[in-house]
């Protein structure tokens, strides 16, 4: 029974962040910089072509990464667990390098900080993790992971919660005038990260102690 509702859980997470990540993704995959959400710097000719990698090394990494904590593919297989953690890891650094390129051309201060505090944690979690790994420690190995790939998650979850932003902006505005869905949007994507990476941390904290606690 515990084992189905691990599975049902792990399916809902993939099941919703890959819709997410879907969604983001959609509007680069013609390559046309005029379907980019966001915002290019006409003086930058690199600012497209290095957020399309960072995309697709992103949605890579999510795809990819989920598979590091099949139970079965880690104690049945574990030099194919290895190779795909390589693949995982090296999608992350090029989305990171990348990321904090393209996070620098942002035109808000708050998403240039959100975007370099996501590049520090997803290489700092990542190199502990392999390091990790590389010594044999594989308990800590595990525990790295999971966090970094709850930072992996972060740009699918501040999809995902965008609605509840919205809704707790509008509540806390009611007594303002109606700016228009456009405005409320540019609020709510100057936050929507921020929210994202706290409610990943939490889970990802949580399951780090509950796995702790199950020993």
């Amino acid at each position: 029974m515990e084992e189905r509702k691990i599975q049902f859980r792990w399916k809902l997470i993939v099941f919703l962040t890959l819709g997410a990540a879907a969604f983001a993704v959609a509007p680069y995959v013609l390559f046309d910089p005029g379907q980019s959400r966001v915002e290019l710097n006409a003086s930058f000719p690199l600012h497209y072509p290095l957020l399309l990698v960072h995309i697709f090394a992103s949605l890579l990494a999510l795809v990819v990464g989920w598979l590091q904590f099949i139970p079965w593919l880690r104690g049945r297989r574990p030099e194919l667990h290895r190779i795909v953690g390589r693949f995982y890891l090296g999608f992350v650094l090029i989305g990171s390098l990348t990321g904090l390129v393209v996070g620098m051309y942002t035109s808000s201060y708050i998403r240039q900080m959100a975007f370099l505090t996501l590049v520090v944690l997803w290489l700092f979690t990542g190199w502990k993790g392999y390091a990790s790994a590389r010594q044999r420690k594989f308990a800590a190995h595990g525990v790295w992971m999971t966090r970094n790939y709850a930072v992996t998650l972060v740009a699918a979850t501040a999809r995902l919660v965008t609605p509840l932003c919205i809704v707790i902006y509008l509540a806390g505005h009611q007594d303002l005038p109606f700016e228009g869905i456009e405005a409320i949007l540019n609020h709510v994507l100057e936050v929507n990260i921020w929210v994202g990476l706290v409610v990943n941390i939490v889970i990802a904290e949580w399951l780090i102690i509950h796995r702790i606690l199950k020993k």
